[in-house]
């Protein structure tokens, strides 16, 4: 099985739903006026087989841009970063995480899985999440538990900025929450530091 192989059937099925590729992210992406949903396919060549993997995600570009002018990354990244990202086993437990590919036959029972699993969950999901209200009512349902594809500080940039924006009401009940979480955890002076400025910033910052 080679890799071409994958990456050709998988950008045929994506392209269906109206998401193009980004070879230079190895992502698919389909765009909307205020961010894109996102899926990004990872590869690994072994020496008998191929590792497949995805995860799926959505930008909001008013939450990104606003909150890397607090933190400390290269632009490179914050063009190009995602606002929340998922694995498929993240979002049904009957989705497996990864496939190992070594034969036509392993390859076509993978494609079936992975076709399955984007129609069933994977695309309502992506639809359901590229409205920043709902996006914003996911964080706060994960407030106690923080996305694991994402570092504890990423996940409390995000979600105040998701709430302060999108549902105001939320903000002093995420911006509590992820305090207290930052004070309890070994973090950097200069990252709490950015995350205090960051909140002062919300706090005055107006919003329709």
């Amino acid at each position: 099985m080679k890799r071409l192989d994958v990456t050709c059937f998988y950008t045929e099925f994506f392209k269906e739903q109206g998401f193009d590729l980004n070879s230079s992210q190895m992502m698919f992406e389909k765009v909307f006026p205020h961010g894109k949903q996102v899926i990004f396919i990872h590869l690994q060549d072994l020496e008998d087989s191929i590792i497949v993997q995805f995860h799926l995600g959505v930008r909001i570009n008013e939450v990104e841009e606003l909150i890397h002018q607090f933190l400390p990354t290269l632009q490179s990244y914050s063009d190009q970063s995602t606002t929340l990202l998922q694995s498929p086993d993240k979002l049904g437990k009957l989705y497996p995480n990864q496939f190992q590919i070594s034969t036509e036959e392993e390859f076509s029972s993978a494609q079936k899985l992975i076709e399955r699993f984007f129609i069933e969950a994977g695309f309502k999901w992506l639809d359901k999440m590229i409205d920043p209200k709902t996006l914003e009512f996911e964080f706060l349902m994960h407030k106690e538990d923080p996305f694991n594809n994402h570092n504890l500080i990423f996940s409390a940039f995000r979600s105040t900025a998701l709430s302060k924006l999108y549902n105001p009401e939320d903000y002093p009940v995420l911006r509590q929450a992820f305090l207290a979480k930052i004070n309890s955890k070994e973090i950097t002076p200069f990252t709490i530091a950015s995350y205090l400025g960051f909140l002062d910033y919300l706090d005055h910052l107006k919003v329709a």
